[in-house]
């Protein structure tokens, strides 16, 4: 039983690593306009889209975000175009706005530290 148990974390352990090597793959591929950033907090969802704290995986810097026709999973890690500007929700000049269509990929809260462990027993 116990060996099944570890089959199965092994295994999903495996899908989250790929999930995080899709995303770098991806960013790379697409280009300067898309980064990865994870999701810290949603603090507002309606109809037309989200609201929610991104942390840049780049800098660790931490911004303020629309989703437009989003509802992103806290935790979650996105890679995405967008642009930045005015809120009028916060009067805050520095919003990453992402528009509709401007999450390209996702990834589950947990693939950069399954894709780190991968890299580290390859090692």
């Amino acid at each position: 039983m116990l060996g099944i148990l570890r089959r199965k974390k092994s295994r999903k352990e495996a899908a989250a690593a790929e999930q995080w090597e899709r995303l770098l793959t991806s960013a790379k591929r697409l280009g300067p306009d898309f980064h990865i950033v994870q999701v810290a907090e949603v603090y507002q969802t309606a109809r037309n889209g989200s609201k929610a704290y991104v942390v840049w995986t780049e800098t660790g810097a931490r911004q303020d975000t629309y989703f437009e026709g989003w509802a992103p999973q806290p935790g979650s890690f996105l890679l995405v175009r967008g642009s930045v500007g005015y809120g009028p929700h916060n009067n805050n000049p520095k919003v990453l706005f992402v528009g509709s269509g401007g999450v390209h990929s996702t990834a589950a809260a947990n693939a950069r530290n399954a894709w780190q462990r991968q890299q580290n027993r390859q090692a």
